[in-house]
């Protein structure tokens, strides 16, 4: 159970920051970023929870995607910060991306250890 909450959450956010950081009103990327910051909460508490109960298993993984997860989250508030300011971050998009993936990548390996 935790572990599908888990997973659709990083889908929803997902969909919820490209849809924030491509809109071009400031209301509605405002709207997206706090619908985020909702689908951060539950991605956090079900993390938790998932982390507690795989940690014993392979504890550096496990330490390494909580950091990855935060950075992550780090990096999409810095670019819905420059997305407000009108700047174009186009190097943190990338940045985001490529973060996301690696941690991504690192929960689905742990999801099937």
């Amino acid at each position: 159970m935790w572990l599908g909450l888990h997973f659709w959450t990083w889908i929803v956010l997902t969909f919820l920051v490209i849809g924030g950081l491509t809109r071009h009103s400031e209301k509605r990327a405002t709207q997206f970023l706090i619908l985020a910051r909702i689908a951060y909460l539950v991605m956090i508490i079900s993390g938790v929870v998932l982390s507690i109960r795989t940690f014993g298993h392979a504890p550096l993984l496990i330490s390494l995607k909580f950091l990855l997860g935060i950075g992550t989250i780090a990096l999409i508030e810095i670019s819905f910060g420059r997305k407000m300011e009108r700047d174009t971050p186009h190097l943190i998009y990338w940045i985001l991306g490529i973060v996301a993936l690696i941690t991504v990548g690192l929960g689905l390996t742990l999801a099937f250890h």
